[in-house]
């Protein structure tokens, strides 16, 4: 954590450097509106602010648009490293889909895979039929045939407290603003369940203890929200043709100006009369207002002047992403056909949750497999290369499954912690930040505005960030 501190304080004195040093310089780029991130709130905010007349210049310190949104166009079926897939129900994502011209590919034939997986615990494989009465079952007695995977979401949708997914902001809520295992503890679980069923692969935060159940009760409110939607072929879950990145692609490309690739921002200073935004490459770029979608764990390294204070200066520091790790294999050839078992499996080891990816001419083919690797062992795969750690997740899964030994070829490896451009995966509220920092992540503060998925109070996910950026937009549009 020292580390980590002096390495954050040389970024930011490097950074104030840089704000100083563009006094009085010419502007690069001189605009109505500066978009800070190319991912899908700040493109939404910026064909917003577009189609109402302003010019809008967007800066992307990626060689890419789509922020979280990572499609890996190599492997058969284009799988996705970041927002997997979406629901018929996110309505924002499917219009702006239509309205580019963004071909969708209808999930609803593969729907039934997704459970069809595998448990491997302790080093072996126990099957379905062995489990309700194996040792390391820990699933109170009328639940013991659920998997472990399964169980403690389908009590959390069942006995899902919010009427409504919005409802996660409510002070009336204030009560579910602590961890997860308080909250199922004091739904009854045990601590035994709770390591077994979240905690060995968490979806949110790196175990049950440091995320906030009204984070994870939200979610799952939203998730719910889209049963009975569907879509323009009447599926209820879909992904882009070519891949989700699809979509941020053609949302640059409808755009007047064109994206500013490999523009890292390193400074924002509000001048009283307009923005100037520094970045790493010498760049100043000028505006009358900037937007700001990058997520808290880059917010907080920006030299910004004024500086942020109070509660939204301590969430900036304060809010975390989620740390994950994602392998993409290719299967030489079919071996789970050889040991008659599933190609998908869930693990407690370093393989993770292992999905089989169903992207080709039919739902039966498996076109690639995703490791997806969470929580401490994600922690401690980041510690290593990235060659390295592909290497420990594929010995682990032969080991667990000596079928596929020597049969699988690494794609793609990415950790999103150690991503420089986003340093970790979705936002996670921790127990009591919610209440603390939920109505001030997205605060004004002077000529600069914050968007992204973390600021969004209705949605989730890829639609929560489309949220945002309408919502900063308008907030914009207000004030000019």
């Amino acid at each position: 954590m020292a580390q980590l501190n002096r390495r954050e304080a040389l970024i930011r004195i490097g950074a104030a450097a840089a704000v100083l040093a563009g006094c009085g310089r010419r502007p690069t780029t001189q605009s109505d509106v500066i978009v800070i991130g190319g991912g899908l709130s700040g493109l939404q905010a910026a064909r917003l602010l577009e189609s109402e007349g302003l010019s809008v210049t967007v800066l992307e310190s990626r060689n890419r648009v789509g922020g979280r949104i990572l499609s890996y166009r190599h492997i058969p079926g284009s799988p996705e490293a970041g927002g997997t897939s979406f629901g018929a129900g996110y309505a924002r994502l499917m219009q702006v889909a239509q309205d580019l011209g963004v071909g969708l590919v209808n999930l609803d034939p593969i729907r039934n895979f997704f459970s069809q997986r595998e448990l491997a615990l302790g080093g072996r494989i126990i099957s379905a039929a062995e489990w309700p009465e194996h040792p390391l079952n820990v699933m109170p007695e009328p639940a013991r045939q659920a998997m472990p995977w399964g169980y403690l979401p389908m009590k959390m949708v069942m006995n899902n407290p919010y009427p409504a997914p919005s409802d996660w902001l409510s002070p009336d809520y204030a009560h579910l603003d602590v961890s997860m295992r308080e909250y199922l503890t004091g739904q009854g679980e045990t601590d035994a369940v709770v390591d077994l069923c979240y905690n060995n692969n968490p979806g949110w935060g790196n175990n049950a203890d440091e995320v906030s159940a009204a984070m994870v009760l939200f979610a799952m409110r939203f998730a719910a929200a889209q049963q009975g939607f569907t879509g323009p072929d009447g599926g209820s879950a879909y992904t882009a043709a070519n891949g989700n990145q699809s979509i941020p692609e053609a949302m640059a490309a409808s755009l007047k100006s064109e994206v500013q690739l490999e523009r890292r921002v390193t400074g924002v200073s509000d001048t009283g009369s307009g923005v100037d935004v520094h970045c790493a490459d010498g760049s100043l770029h000028r505006a009358g207002r900037a937007v700001c979608s990058l997520p808290c764990s880059l917010v907080r390294n920006l030299a910004m002047e004024p500086a942020l204070e109070g509660l939204q200066a301590e969430a900036a520091r304060s809010l975390d992403s989620q740390i994950l790790n994602q392998l993409h294999l290719i299967a030489k050839r079919p071996f789970w056909e050889d040991d008659g078992l599933s190609p998908s499996m869930w693990t407690d080891s370093l393989a993770g949750m292992i999905l089989a990816e169903r992207k080709g001419d039919t739902p039966e083919e498996v076109t690639s497999l995703t490791s997806w690797t969470r929580g401490p062992l994600a922690v401690e795969m980041d510690k290593l290369p990235d060659e390295e750690a592909a290497a420990r997740i594929v010995a682990d899964i032969e080991r667990l499954r000596p079928a596929a030994k020597g049969q699988l070829e690494v794609a793609a490896y990415h950790s999103w912690y150690n991503d420089p451009h986003a340093v970790g995966d979705w936002a996670v509220w921790q127990p009591g930040q919610v209440t603390r920092y939920a109505d001030h992540v997205a605060r004004q503060h002077g000529r600069v505005h914050f968007c992204g998925e973390h600021t969004a109070r209705a949605n989730r996910g890829m639609e929560g960030a489309l949220e945002s950026g309408d919502r900063v937009a308008f907030e914009v549009l207000d004030l000019v």
